[in-house]
């Protein structure tokens, strides 16, 4: 096995094994057991106004549990921008080199 295979396997070990992953989890799931809540959330999905948009994000984000899976949900979607953004330079892919 390729040591940058290895090495992507060891990041998703890891990755799994850490807190942020864990503490993810765990606001996830209390989110998900909280239908008032989540009835919330689908209410703003299908809002068209934007005034209202935000206010219902703004009392929606009064919430602890929503607001530490938020938290938690953007570290880990700038962790894999970073590793996406790597692979985009890697590949030649962000300016579309590839198919020259």
């Amino acid at each position: 096995m390729s040591e940058i295979i290895l090495a992507t396997y060891n990041l998703i070990d890891t990755l799994d094994k850490s807190n942020l992953i864990k503490k993810l989890t765990k606001y996830k799931e209390k989110l998900m057991n909280n239908k008032k809540l989540l009835k919330e959330i689908e209410s703003i999905k299908k809002e068209t106004d934007t005034d209202i948009i935000i206010k219902k994000r703004q009392a929606l984000y009064k919430n602890n549990d929503y607001r530490m899976y938020m938290k938690y949900y953007n570290e880990l979607s700038l962790i894999v921008l970073r590793i996406n953004k790597q692979y985009k330079k890697y590949t030649n892919t962000m300016t579309h080199e590839c198919r020259k």
